[in-house]
């Protein structure tokens, strides 16, 4: 009987510590999730960006997790795949929230982002949303959002890469644009912001919409060249994209190209039938890997962790941002000395800059400001890089 107590006392003792040592190890682990299109039509944004959170995660892992206080703690990286439907978001993104998860990165579909936002709301105070969206720039500072903070530039601020855009497009002498904007809450927000940056800047501007799913855009191009503008303004992922410049080429509706969202691979892959073709890039990092050593250890250690070259053509839109958030918002958990006073840490981005692959800080609405560039490609593919750096 002895002997049976003592085993029993020892298999107390023994499942307590165990239960002490998984509290400990719940306690040294901090959950970032990540609500984004991983497949699907507009997946671009959401797959890059994935793929850049998660190289920052192991990263950090891989040395050793980080110190705050006098904790070491590791990061736990939930992605879910919303495909870009407003519904599936709001199961995983209710889901999330039943977790605790503190920090979530994305949505940059505006789409799924209004979708949760009612959720979101709910849960205002006990987490951060770094949501790229467009339409997350109208909800800063609005009652119920001190979780949200702007993870992109804003297109029509000051600093805004839509207005710095604009004016490079005016230096060109630009009397004229089109624009061929997908029929979609952000293709009408898109049409919103630059429709008032045009008017500023005393370029005419025509407009088309056209349904999502369509893939012969002649009618269109058809009629907006009949306009004759001096550029074609086309939206807003490589999944149209590349249909739209090859048609609008191969028909001759029009050669010269201007655009904020998406890649420079649709001008590449139509180098000899273009004649310009002016893109935003947070960055273009085939020079910059040459020039800048975090951008090349970036691209190094890219490759090592994905296993897969690095995608030059897809890269540009999202995958360094949000890697470079996931340090800043590390090292912001680090000066505010908790993982969990979602408040302190967010007052304490607010208050920081952060030196990374850009440097970043945010406005006072919570809005994310960083350098860009404009990638200027010509007939037969000779490329300019012009850089803006908004941030001094």
């Amino acid at each position: 009987m002895k002997i049976w107590k003592k085993a029993c006392a020892i298999a107390v003792v023994a499942g307590a510590a165990a239960f002490a040592g998984q509290a400990a190890s719940a306690q040294e682990t901090v959950k970032i999730g990540q609500i984004e299109a991983l497949t699907g039509a507009t997946a671009t944004y959401g797959w890059m960006s994935a793929q850049g959170t998660k190289v920052a995660v192991e990263e950090i892992n891989a040395k050793g997790g980080f110190k705050v206080g006098d904790k070491t703690y590791k990061l736990q990286l939930l992605q879910v795949d919303t495909r870009g439907e407003p519904r599936e978001a709001t199961v995983q993104f209710r889901k999330m929230m039943e977790e605790n998860v503190h920090f979530v990165f994305g949505p940059f579909l505006t789409n799924v982002f209004n979708a949760i936002e009612p959720i979101a709301n709910q849960n205002n105070g006990k987490f951060l949303l770094f949501a790229g969206a467009t339409s997350a720039h109208h909800a800063l500072g609005k009652p119920d959002h001190d979780y949200l903070m702007r993870a992109w530039n804003w297109d029509a601020g000051p600093s805004g890469f839509g207005k710095l855009m604009v004016d490079y497009l005016k230096k060109l002498n630009t009397k004229k644009v089109a624009m061929l904007f997908q029929n979609d809450a952000f293709g009408k927000t898109a049409v919103d912001i630059y429709a008032a940056l045009f008017k500023d800047a005393g370029i005419e501007l025509q407009v088309e919409l056209f349904e999502p799913g369509t893939k012969d855009f002649s009618a269109s191009l058809a009629k907006l060249a009949s306009g004759k503008p001096d550029f074609l303004f086309p939206g807003y992922s490589d999944a149209v994209l590349y249909d739209i410049v090859r048609q609008s080429t191969e028909s001759g509706f029009g050669n010269r190209f201007f655009l904020v969202r998406g890649s420079i691979g649709p001008a590449l892959k139509n180098k000899d039938s273009i004649v310009d073709y002016i893109a935003y890039v947070p960055k273009y990092f085939e020079d910059a890997e040459k020039k800048e050593p975090k951008t090349k250890a970036f691209v190094e250690s890219y490759k090592a962790i994905m296993k897969r070259d690095f995608p030059y053509d897809q890269a540009p839109l999202c995958s360094s941002a949000c890697y470079d958030h996931v340090y800043m918002l590390v090292e912001a958990m680090q000066k505010a000395g908790t993982v969990s006073d979602v408040a302190k840490i967010r007052a304490t981005l607010m208050d920081m800059t952060y030196d990374g692959m850009w440097k970043i800080k945010y406005d006072k609405t919570g809005e994310t400001v960083f350098g860009f560039d404009v990638v200027h490609v010509r007939k037969g593919g000779a490329i300019e890089v012009v850089q803006f750096d908004p941030t001094k």
